[in-house]
């Protein structure tokens, strides 16, 4: 293979591999991302950044009925500040209307409830007046008159009138107008109504208890995009990331968690999960690079191991016949076939000289591959052959007696005999065991020993016949 291949190989292998960890990344990593949201997302809902405390403390409603059986010596003190009111020229509050705002007054005036976090007053109807909680800036009331806000435009503009207002929305006493941007503050607004009626007539409004919340100001919403739109239950305010990202991202990527704020208005918040992929995207590109290097250097190592390897195994052969040479003793190799009981063999080539005198060393090069060629037909492929010498080999082996080594000997005599090479070739072997001697040493000299009995035995028969 290629240098060129194998790096595309490992680099499609890393990308797939990159694509397995990250998509495992996402999906440990995700359900906690969106633990983390929704725990955010109630708390917003929980601290009253839409659903103000004012509406709990009112119990959703101001009607006549409680001011007219409240202690009015208790609201002689709350005369109305005028700094506080916006009253349209040639116009006068009725007595009904400043009773009202005197009752606000001793609601919030007296600071037994906290108006602190919104920005809170009445608007009447009759009079289109507004009456602020606490003292509002001169520059702010100044635009606010040259603006000519007045109660019936502003809340008829945003929808959330309790005069103009369905029974249905009405039904659990709380108004909400669609998000706007207040042009005084710039802020985002989203302002709550509570409906003020009359005792005699529960379906005459005198005008609302109004509060406006900066919800985009809220840590929860930095960063967020909020929109709303019409149901089929009513108004539903969708929050996003940003825009971008609820355009870019398909439905079915969006996880959604949902809280009613009141009986025809809910808050959704999307989370998308297109976006957490696409921002952790860098994640993956780190995992594909570090596993092809990984890759890289491991197929280098391999290589580098591979190398090593071969080049101990060729120290180890001898270069022409490919049995291990002398240096074989020193390995582990060694080690191990020598550990328990094994066998000897020394194996010699008979008219080896003869045959280099005769054909040339060509041929006696050929009749030592004969030789090597039946050894490895008759032992064993773990079995060391060694060459120590031009046609002398030392064979090793492992777990074998003595009585099986003579046997293996006597099947290699015939199997090169039987190869009939130049009809002169034989071998002599002499045979030894580990069971008599006390280290290899000795066993090889035991069976060298009766490798020469062997030659001498053979020389003494030819000696015989030629006599006859």
């Amino acid at each position: 293979m290629g240098h060129s291949a194998l790096n595309w190989l490992l680099l499609r292998r890393s990308l797939a591999l990159a694509t397995l960890l990250f998509v495992i990344f996402l999906l440990i990593l995700l359900p906690f991302k969106i633990d983390r949201e929704h725990q955010s997302f109630v708390s917003f809902v929980k601290t009253k950044q839409i659903t103000p405390s004012y509406i709990e403390l009112l119990g959703k409603s101001l009607s006549l009925h409680d001011i007219i059986d409240f202690n009015k010596s208790s609201l002689a003190p709350f005369q109305l500040d005028p700094t506080r009111l916006m009253l349209p020229q040639g116009v006068d509050l009725s007595a009904e209307e400043a009773q009202v705002l005197r009752y606000f007054d001793y609601l919030y005036s007296s600071k037994k409830t906290n108006a602190e976090d919104i920005f809170l007053y009445v608007g009447l109807y009759r009079s289109d007046a507004v009456y602020f909680a606490t003292p509002i800036p001169e520059d702010v009331k100044a635009r606010l008159i040259n603006d000519r806000t007045s109660t019936n435009e502003f809340c008829q503009s945003l929808h959330y009138c309790a005069k103009d207002a369905t029974p249905e929305s009405l039904a659990d006493g709380i108004v909400l107008s669609i998000p706007y941007q207040d042009e005084v503050t710039g802020k985002v607004i989203l302002s709550m109504a509570s409906p003020i009626t009359s005792s005699s007539d529960p379906n005459h409004f005198i005008g609302d208890v109004i509060a406006d919340t900066a919800f985009m100001t809220s840590g929860f919403m930095r960063n967020k995009h909020v929109e709303w739109r019409n149901t089929d239950y009513g108004t539903e305010l969708v929050i996003t990331t940003d825009s971008l990202w609820a355009e870019l991202t398909p439905e079915f990527l969006f996880y959604s968690m949902t809280n009613h704020l009141d009986n025809m208005t809910s808050l959704t918040y999307k989370i998308s999960i297109f976006r957490f992929i696409v921002w952790n995207l860098p994640l993956w590109f780190l995992f594909a690079i570090v596993i092809f290097f990984v890759q890289i250097n491991i197929n280098r190592l391999r290589k580098l191991r591979t190398e090593r390897q071969r080049f101990s195994e060729a120290m180890l052969l001898d270069a022409f016949t490919r049995t291990y040479n002398k240096k074989v003793y020193e390995t582990t190799l060694f080690d191990v076939a020598t550990k328990g009981h094994y066998a000897v063999i020394c194996v010699d080539g008979d008219k080896i000289k003869t045959i280099n005198d005769t054909y040339g060393h060509k041929l006696g090069d050929m009749a030592i591959m004969q030789i090597v060629d039946a050894m490895r037909g008759v032992f064993r492929e773990n079995d060391l052959l060694i060459r120590t010498g031009g046609d002398e080999f030392v064979v090793i082996l492992a777990n074998c007696t003595f009585d099986r080594a003579l046997v293996l000997a006597e099947h290699l005599r015939q199997a090169v005999a039987e190869r009939q090479f130049l009809n002169v070739l034989t071998v002599s072997c002499g045979v030894a065991d580990s069971q008599d001697y006390a280290n290899f040493e000795a066993v090889l000299q035991a069976a060298d020993k009766a490798l020469y009995e062997d030659k001498k035995n053979k020389q003494g028969s030819r000696k015989l016949e030629a006599t006859r």
